[in-house]
């Protein structure tokens, strides 16, 4: 995962985008079948104006699209993950997630947290080629003493097609 992470700070209140990139694991039950991932979109947490004390931004993306909300602090923009499938044939579709992240930038971290509870976690595909979107969401929660930078980790999604 590659988080984009920039504070530019007036009036005590402080603006951070962050958008994230996920490496994929993809596994599949059998050889026959042929469910397949054909786009990947990256959660997008957008531009947050961080109240000063700092908060919690949440993408609740367990039911399908979902934009990013804070409770005291003001998010513009931003979005759930997205995985794309298809497959020709009838297939169910399990994805299994980490619990947390660490994102690192020099001495300091960020923790993505509860990314399975705020994902969508199965899904199934008619066959035909027809094309599902499962969706990927996660919470961060920020101290409001961030430094400014790219703060980087990863994350293996694993998706079994059975």
């Amino acid at each position: 995962m590659h988080c984009g992470y920039k504070q530019q700070c007036s009036t005590g209140q402080c603006l951070l985008l962050i958008s994230l990139m996920l490496s994929l694991l993809l596994v599949t039950a059998s050889a026959s079948l042929a469910g397949v991932v054909t786009h990947f979109v990256p959660p997008y947490f957008g531009e947050i104006d961080l109240h000063p004390g700092g908060d919690t931004i949440v993408i609740a993306a367990q039911n399908g699209p979902a934009l990013p909300s804070a409770g005291r602090s003001v998010v513009t923009g931003g979005g759930s993950g997205r995985l794309i499938l298809t497959s020709s044939d009838a297939e169910q579709v399990q994805v299994l997630y980490p619990e947390s992240i660490t994102l690192t930038h020099g001495g300091q971290s960020i923790t993505m947290r509860g990314i399975p509870a705020l994902s969508q976690q199965t899904a199934t595909l008619p066959g035909g080629n027809v094309q599902r979107e499962i969706h990927i969401g996660g919470s961060l929660a920020l101290q409001g003493n961030e430094n400014r930078g790219t703060y980087n980790g990863s994350m293996t999604i694993q998706i079994n097609f059975f």
